[in-house]
């Protein structure tokens, strides 16, 4: 009779035993073998999946700042005239006009999904790995450089949200 806490070295979990558990590391790596991003089917474990998932993160990157600019298009042309939603001046969108009930539930639907995704940016960078923490800088970069509308001195700090 076996004991209460045999269960193949892991507590019975791991799928079945069919791959090995993600690597999880604490500090700055360069590996290329176990590393799982985001999910568990999303690992890389080769040459190619490496690249495959260089070219994903840097494309996710790359797509938040595109989402972050049309969501800030969408809200200037959404509002009141002789209202700038500038950085530099940050100007409240209610002042002295009444917001639409359905314009500041779409804003805080598209703020909620920023939020979600930013995360998602960072629970790649936290995986602590050189190269994926690379290629959420330059999605980020180019991304930034192709649709950045600010003004000089206008540049958000990219934290989480």
């Amino acid at each position: 009779m076996s004991g209460h806490g045999d269960h193949g070295g892991h507590g019975g979990h791991g799928g079945g035993g069919s791959q090995p558990m993600c690597a999880m590391n604490m500090s700055l790596n360069w590996s290329t073998e176990n590393v799982c991003v985001l999910f568990d089917f999303w690992r890389i474990n080769s040459g190619t999946s490496l690249v495959v998932s260089l070219v994903g993160v840097f494309l996710l990157g790359y797509l938040y700042e595109l989402a972050r600019a049309r969501v800030r298009s969408w809200e200037q042309s959404m509002a009141p005239t002789g209202i700038s939603l500038s950085v530099e001046t940050d100007t409240p969108l209610v002042g002295g006009s009444t917001v639409p009930t359905n314009i500041r539930w779409k804003r805080a639907l598209f703020y909620g999904l920023l939020v979600a995704y930013s995360y998602s940016l960072m629970l790649i960078f936290m995986t602590y790995n050189g190269y994926l923490m690379l290629a959420v800088i330059g999605g980020a970069i180019a991304g930034h450089f192709r649709y950045s509308t600010d003004s000089w001195g206008a540049v958000r700090g990219a934290s989480c949200h």
